[in-house]
């Protein structure tokens, strides 16, 4: 048996996916491959053990390719766990004969024949579990008890990363205060309070993209002239922030695609998460043996947008 196992979503998304399929590893009858959003192969590549998987862009531009690419793969079974239109369009088109995902958006209904109801809205479980409990359904399997596996990551050794970069392994702490804005974050004034206290005893790391500017700006600004603050911001490739990640002593970070990178890693994590329901650490928390989790409670008659800051530095810092 064939299956595609489809997630054309972002870092974080993918590493509570991608972790599903060893729930199939006693079933070598099966055989798997994933469909990616173009940009993420790091994680494939990383993962242990390593998957098979190819790439495509999320626009529909990618129509034909894909298309082309299901006719040659011929799957049994299609899983869908999170795509845009086209892709179960062109599932339906190319014939897949088991073409599993979510009841969710209007085409999941139109081309799909194997639909489950889950309100992941409702954020009851972790979003591996949600992903787990669909392809148990796809494959007509049944259900395990057990926990959800989690994705393990290896990162490659790079002594000359560290040599550039003037840090010494497990000897740095990384902070990443970016993210897509899809959560509530910590105040970039918190960010810089823990930083002010921590750099007395560590050296801190910075880490984001272009895309975290608004999260940095500040904080780089305040700490242009101290000498244990690194910033690392945008010269780090996809493989190197593993490296980096998976040497640190710890990593703090909000609900973003690098907590779930360095807890697969096996790196300490303290995650800063929203009590907002659909942001709940309950269905979006890093998975890994040392993750540490940080959520603030909603007040009733308090601003919403304010609620982060119940979480203090203090706090962090006693982690």
């Amino acid at each position: 048996m064939k299956v595609l196992l489809i997630r054309l979503d972002k870092i974080g998304d993918l590493i509570s996916t991608m972790c599903v399929d060893q729930i199939l590893v006693e079933r070598p009858h099966i055989e798997v491959k994933w469909v990616i959003a173009r940009g993420l192969s790091f994680v494939p590549n990383h993962a242990q053990p390593r998957r098979e998987f190819a790439e495509f862009n999320k626009d529909k531009k990618s129509l034909d390719t894909f298309m082309a690419f299901v006719k040659a793969e011929k799957p049994t079974v299609a899983v869908s766990f999170q795509a845009p239109w086209w892709v179960n369009y062109a599932l339906w088109k190319c014939g897949v004969p088991v073409r599993a995902g979510v009841l969710s958006q209007w085409h999941s209904y139109l081309f799909l024949n194997k639909g489950l109801r889950q309100k992941r809205s409702d954020a009851t479980k972790h979003e591996a579990d949600y992903n787990r409990e669909l392809l148990e359904f796809a494959l007509d399997l049944k259900q395990n008890r057990m926990p959800t596996p989690i994705l393990k990551l290896k990162a490659h050794e790079n002594p000359e990363l560290f040599k550039i970069h003037n840090l010494k392994e497990k000897n740095y702490v990384v902070v990443h205060p970016g993210m897509a804005g899809s959560a509530l974050n910590w105040p970039v004034q918190n960010y810089i309070q823990y930083i002010h206290e921590l750099i007395k005893r560590e050296t801190i790391v910075l880490t984001g993209t272009a895309a975290d500017e608004p999260w940095l700006t500040e904080i780089k600004k305040t700490f242009a002239k101290e000498s244990r603050v690194r910033c690392l911001q945008s010269k780090l490739t996809a493989p190197e922030l593993l490296t980096l990640l998976a040497n640190a002593k710890w990593v703090v970070v909000p609900s973003t695609g690098v907590a779930h990178m360095a807890a697969s890693l096996g790196t300490s994590v303290i995650g800063l998460y929203s009590p907002i329901k659909v942001q709940h650490p309950r269905r979006w928390a890093a998975r890994g043996e040392h993750v540490q989790i940080l959520v603030p409670e909603i007040i009733a008659s308090e601003n919403i947008d304010n609620c982060m800051l119940q979480i203090t530095p203090e706090q962090v810092l006693k982690l």
